[in-house]
């Protein structure tokens, strides 16, 4: 009997020697694995490492991404800038992983395809992708120095395949917006107006940017939505609903659509109600889908909806609503962090450009574990752009960090890695 495996073994090796897999179907099965798979396997041959380098395969695996790996991510900061990263599954809510993104940067988009844009109030800003642990700090304005502080929103063209930053920068009696090309030297002004944004947050969906604009300073009340489409640079302007212009609105982003919440009192229930909107822009024209009651609390904010979910929030909860039956979902914010940016988020290899520098530490005395990600370690690290490496008794190359706050931050983030979020669920009434 031990002979007869003997042989078998052997036949199998023979036979594994000369098993051949054309490159194209290699190519193929990588763009289906989750991104974080395929960082780890650029390591296994120059073939695969060159073939995840390719355009071709950026866009493929961003296509096979956002259809099979989708995940609810959630950015927090805390401890001078730190910001942890957690994801959780669409479908059940359940939590998935946190990771750790290093970055003196206090402000962050949602997410587009994987990328982020971190920014401070000083209008200096990068892009960065915590999946290849990648980030492209964005050219300076002329704008910054005239300007109080500054917002930034990353977006993607389709058909042009590139992804562009719009930048809302708050000047004294104005708002001036400017668009740059990621890969792009610098910046072009678009647009600087008076008017009143009701939220100087944008909504981005398929291409465009919208915003709600205020009627007047005295008024909370909104009668058009400013359209930035990113193709071409131009604002267009788009009426709401006639039924809605006397209630509180905002906007926010559904399953590639632009929704729109209107929150008011019906005097008929004694009740405060939500209907949500969705706009068809080719007929310029809204359709009413759902009527929800009760409204949220004040200060809860959209942020979008997810099938038959909508999530909403602020910097210390997130609520899920299911418009089926109508149960909601409290999720608590960990102890001691800071919402800010939530969205749908994909591990992807965008963008496929020249100048993205590794953010991974690379000193051999780092003694923090943020070189290389274990099961026990966080995951990918950023540091902002022009850091250095951090050792045990180096400086960070972060403003306001040192090496004990890394220490410090690293250690916590390891205290809250395997933590689930706290959610209860209730049935509305």
């Amino acid at each position: 009997m031990d002979c007869n495996n003997d042989d078998l073994d052997k036949q199998n090796e023979a036979t594994e020697t000369h098993v051949y897999v054309p490159q194209d179907a290699q190519g193929n099965v990588l763009a289906f694995l989750p991104g974080r798979v395929v960082v780890k396997l650029r390591s296994v041959c120059r073939f695969w490492r060159d073939c995840i380098e390719e355009p071709s395969f950026v866009d493929r695996h961003l296509n096979n991404a956002c259809r099979f790996h989708q995940s609810i991510a959630c950015f927090t900061s805390l401890d001078h800038g730190l910001v942890h990263m957690y994801t959780f599954d669409p479908a059940t809510m359940n939590f998935r992983t946190v990771e750790l993104v290093f970055s003196n940067r206090f402000h962050m988009s949602g997410p587009c395809n994987g990328l982020v844009c971190a920014y401070d109030i000083k209008g200096d800003a990068e892009v960065l992708n915590p999946t290849t642990r990648k980030h492209l700090r964005l050219p300076g304005s002329v704008l910054e120095s005239r300007s109080l502080f500054s917002e930034y929103f990353v977006g993607f063209v389709q058909s042009t395949k590139e992804y562009k930053v719009v930048s809302v920068r708050h000047c004294v009696q104005f708002l001036a917006f400017e668009i740059c090309t990621i890969g792009a030297l610098s910046w072009r002004t678009i647009r600087e107006s008076a008017e009143l944004l009701k939220a100087t947050k944008a909504v981005v969906v398929n291409g465009s940017m919208y915003w709600l604009l205020l009627d007047e300073a005295s008024s909370g009340l909104s009668r058009e939505i400013l359209m930035l489409d990113l193709t071409d640079g131009m604002f267009t302007k788009i009426a709401i609903p006639d039924a809605v212009k006397k209630h509180d609105l905002e906007l926010f982003e559904g399953e590639g659509k632009l929704l729109l919440l209107s929150n008011h009192y019906d005097r008929s229930s004694k009740t405060a109600v939500s209907d949500i909107w969705v706009v068809d822009l080719t007929h310029q024209d809204w359709i009413h889908l759902h009527t929800v009651a009760p409204r949220m609390p004040v200060g809860i904010s959209p942020f979008f909806q997810l099938k038959a979910k909508i999530f909403f929030g602020n910097q210390k909860r997130l609520i899920s609503l299911d418009l089926q039956d109508c149960t909601v979902s409290y999720i608590s914010i960990p102890s001691g962090e800071t919402l800010i940016s939530c969205g749908m988020f994909v591990e992807s290899f965008s963008p496929a450009v020249a100048g993205l520098v590794s953010s991974t530490g690379s000193s051999s005395g780092n003694s923090s574990g943020l070189n290389e990600p274990s099961s026990a370690d966080p995951g990918p690290s950023f540091r902002a752009a022009g850091s250095s490496s951090v050792g045990r008794r180096q400086s960070s190359g972060l403003t306001g960090w040192s090496s004990a706050d890394l220490e410090r931050s690293f250690k916590r983030t390891k205290r809250t890695t395997n933590m689930v979020w706290k959610i209860t669920k209730h049935r509305a009434s």
